[in-house]
């Protein structure tokens, strides 16, 4: 199965076994299912995998429908899971209430296998559109790399994780040298060859987080990477981008240079990010000043 054809995946949490099993059976072939017969089960599969939508009885013995959705409201990996109530409970009442907690339907029992699908087909569209509308916010459209958006979103996501388990964080930050007299060269398409050249030649690792900061400035988050794996990271970089031919009309070519600032760090709760990236970026005007096309590096 391609990719694009990837099937969704549902949770049903419900204490009915036999609700269970008329929804399984509308819905199995055409999403990938989790199951809870209780809330507090229902809320450890909801952090356990990525989940896109839920399907939550309002009436169960041990947590309402209410209660789950106010916890799963509170939790990070879960508070935007969509969440349709299942009910038999058809009341104008009963539906506000559910709204109000941050339900995004209601399908009321007995189930129709029609109403099921198309509710559920639904608001997957739904969140579909919603992830192709965040994905073109977070990228940059000249090359096609994350953006500064992507960047902050990024850097605070990986920035915890280092605390949480006390490991390090790397990132190197870079830009091309003399851009602006490349661009009065060349002109901006040429320039634009430039920047898309650049941001071809940055992804050496799987793991490694490359974005486009702005103008002809780039960051590499490096999650877990000392800083003698840094430094030789982005040695690598200065050397590929110095190696790389730019091809132009009638068979020119000409070579650009980066300069980059790299900075390690064991992040503590007192520490900001946002420091941590001016300290990096004091280190790319470093290199800058001593010559160009070389890397200074600092370990906060």
């Amino acid at each position: 199965m391609s990719h694009e054809q990837k099937k969704h995946n549902i949770l049903i949490v419900d204490d009915t076994p036999m609700q269970i099993r008329v929804l399984s059976r509308i819905l199995a072939p055409l999403y990938d299912l989790k199951v809870a017969t209780n809330g507090k089960k229902g809320i450890e599969l909801a952090e356990k995998h990525d989940i896109d939508l839920i399907l939550l009885d309002i009436v169960m013995e041990d947590m309402s429908g209410f209660e789950v959705l106010e916890e799963l409201k509170l939790l990070e990996k879960t508070k935007n899971i969509p969440v349709i109530f299942t009910t038999s409970m058809d009341t104008v009442e009963g539906e506000i209430k559910g709204l109000s907690v941050g339900a995004v339907d209601y399908i009321t029992k007995p189930f129709s296998d029609e109403i099921v699908r198309l509710r559920v087909g639904l608001h997957l569209k739904l969140i579909e559109q919603m992830r192709i509308i965040e994905r073109s916010t977070m990228l940059d459209s000249l090359t096609g790399l994350q953006n500064r958006h992507s960047f902050n979103h990024t850097l605070k996501t990986e920035w915890e994780k280092s605390i949480e388990n006390g490991q390090c964080i790397s990132m190197i930050m870079l830009d091309i040298d003399k851009f602006k007299v490349f661009n009065d060269t060349f002109g901006h398409l040429g320039g634009d060859k430039c920047l898309k050249m650049v941001a071809d030649v940055l992804q050496l690792r799987d793991i490694d987080l490359v974005f486009r900061w702005g103008g002809e400035e780039f960051a590499v988050i490096l999650p877990n990477s000392a800083l003698a794996s840094a430094e030789a990271i982005a040695e690598r970089l200065r050397k590929n981008v110095e190696t790389k031919p730019i091809e132009y009309e009638d068979e020119k070519f000409t070579q650009v240079t980066i300069s980059l600032g790299v900075g390690t760090i064991y992040p503590t709760d007192s520490d900001k990010p946002e420091n941590f990236c001016y300290e990096v970026d004091k280190m790319l005007y470093k290199a800058k000043e001593n010559g160009r096309n070389r890397v200074e590096s600092v370990l906060l």
